[in-house]
């Protein structure tokens, strides 16, 4: 798609009835002209992926309590007092055999817009991206999602519409052996059973 009927289509989305909307025009206008330095995460707020989660835990970012989610191989913590932006916020440490490997934090909606300046500020241009009409689905669909991921995906800000135009947006930092180890511990699950 060329950069003129990107911008069109951050036309078209500035159009839209959400909330939510005035902020995505300004913010994929942004992705489109920022270059990209070379970083690489690797942890979050000096905790580096791989740190066992006694380690993990004992940083106390949060009050993180275990909870259980449905997903094979990983342990789940989760809190609701991160403070992120000047505001205490939910967040989620993933855990696959005991190392941390995968923060998300729900992000205040209505610094969507300063938090995608600032990690492309701070990143540079996505490494990977949802298309224009993606992120104009959010506006107009019930179940929608859009994202942004940056260094290598190693950073995910993602954005989805619920039920009832609910919005939610995640910041996600992954260390990049999160997918490939829980897809070797989904394999064995299963694996065990034939």
């Amino acid at each position: 798609m060329g950069l003129r009927a990107f911008v069109k289509g951050i036309r078209i989305t500035m159009t839209v009835r959400s909330y939510l909307s005035p902020l995505l025009a300004p913010l994929l206008a942004l992705l489109v002209l920022v270059p990209a330095p070379a970083r690489a995460v690797d942890g979050y707020a000096g905790i580096a992926f791989g740190t066992d989660q006694k380690a993990f835990l004992a940083k106390k970012l949060c009050t993180f309590q275990p909870r259980k989610i449905d997903v094979v191989g990983v342990e789940y913590f989760e809190c609701a007092d991160l403070t992120f932006a000047g505001e205490k916020v939910e967040a989620g440490a993933f855990f696959i055999d005991g190392r941390f490997l995968r923060l998300s934090i729900v992000t205040p909606l209505a610094q969507s817009f300063l938090i995608a300046e600032g990690l492309t500020q701070k990143y540079g241009k996505p490494s990977s991206q949802s298309s224009a009409a993606a992120f104009e689905r959010l506006t107009q669909d019930d179940n929608a999602q859009a994202y942004l991921a940056f260094d290598h995906d190693t950073i995910v800000y993602k954005f989805s519409a619920q039920a009832a135009r609910k919005k939610q947006v995640l910041l996600i930092y992954t260390s990049p052996r999160y997918e490939p180890l829980l897809k070797e511990k989904q394999l064995q699950f299963v694996k065990d059973s034939l």
